[in-house]
């Protein structure tokens, strides 16, 4: 008869214990465990872990109780109170932390009855922008503050060197550089950050090219990606620590208006790219970045400019000139003091001769 009981009794268990629901809760931010039940009596949220339980939250007797609470929860839990009457156990939990990751237990009863319902959490701390960039080292790709720990590819050839830190509230950064020397020219390198659980891919990318122009020509500065590309996007250009940006609307066949910056007139074309107009000063010369972002990429293409100027040919000139014209004095010189010293040798040859011839006819 003993043995009938336990048996039943935990059939009984096992018929009210349902299986984990899971959630995914944002660093930082508010989050909420579900939980349903008809026993409204008394209610316990339990961090499971292994053999250790942690109490989470209680009510009881009409009214939370928080007394034996555990401190890494106090002042963090919230019971829907004008709910619990018609059955929504449900917990809301706020500032998630890492540490909040892990298996919770919803317990409620009545004076004759239980249940239990599991809840698993999922903490995410997403890529909200990866930073990619030319180093001494090499390109370098970084992220911060992202959480679980990242993984990182490189779409080019080359073992990268890899650093992750994790701070005191168990975010992870990663730098992680691809040897690259020298950096090639229209050249796509990319790299792609995935947290370990795979629910999130953030791609970078970085392109180099090169333009020469003479002072007073229109250039086109390529921007990433946005060819042939339907709906709205925006682009940014970057020269020499100020920005401006541009807008495109595919719906509209018309071309963008010309506007000034930097005393350059910029548009931006139907195929996407950056027309600057007139570039008119040596102070144009230098790197143009045009850069296009979304909630998942970060893409650049530098463009270096050099302008050719009057005063720039005629230092060429000049740094040509003068090596030659010193090599031409040294060659003269050197033909003249040779030229010289022959001379001086045949003049004593002369004298000593015609001494001797002197000498022959006297005798």
């Amino acid at each position: 008869m003993n043995w009938l009981i336990r048996t039943v009794t935990l059939l009984w268990s096992l018929a009210l214990t349902t299986g984990d629901d899971t959630v995914t809760c944002l660093f930082s931010q508010e989050c909420v465990l579900p939980c349903k039940s008809d026993y409204r009596e008394v209610i316990h949220w339990q961090k499971v872990d292994g053999q250790t339980t942690l109490n989470v939250h209680s009510f009881y007797s009409g009214t939370d109780q928080l007394k034996y609470q555990d401190g890494a929860y106090k002042g963090r839990t919230f019971l829907f109170s004008d709910q619990v009457s018609k059955g929504n156990m449900s917990l809301i939990l706020k500032g998630v932390r890492t540490q909040d990751r892990g298996r919770y237990k919803c317990y409620t009863a009545i004076s004759s009855a239980n249940k239990e319902a599991f809840v698993f959490i999922n903490v995410e701390a997403p890529i909200k922008s990866v930073d990619i960039k030319i180093t001494d080292d090499g390109i370098t790709c970084n992220t911060s503050e992202v959480y679980p720990k990242p993984i990182i590819s490189w779409t080019t050839d080359g073992t990268s060197q890899d650093t992750f830190t994790e701070d005191s509230r168990g975010l992870f950064s990663l730098t992680s550089t691809l040897p690259a020397k020298p950096v090639q020219n229209n050249h796509l390198y990319t790299c792609s950050i995935i947290p370990e659980d795979r629910t999130q891919t953030y791609t970078a990318s970085l392109k180099q090219e090169k333009i020469e122009i003479d002072l007073g020509q229109d250039i086109t500065v390529h921007c990433p990606g946005s060819q042939g590309e339907t709906g709205n996007f925006t682009l940014t250009l970057t020269f020499d620590g100020s920005s401006t940006v541009l807008s495109y609307n595919s719906q509209t066949s018309q071309p963008a208006d010309i506007k000034e910056w930097n005393g350059i007139e910029v548009k931006l074309t139907s195929e996407g790219n950056i027309a600057l107009h007139k570039l008119d000063s040596e102070k144009h010369e230098g790197t143009y970045t045009c850069e296009k972002t979304s909630t998942q990429s970060r893409q650049l293409i530098q463009t270096s400019v050099q302008i050719r100027t009057a005063s720039k040919v005629g230092t060429i000139i000049a740094a040509v000139l003068v090596p030659v014209a010193v090599i031409v004095i040294v060659v003269v010189v050197t033909i003249c003091l040779i030229r010289k010293c022959c001379n001086a040798r045949q003049e004593k040859t002369k004298v000593k001769y015609g001494k001797a011839s002197k000498n022959e006819s006297n005798n």
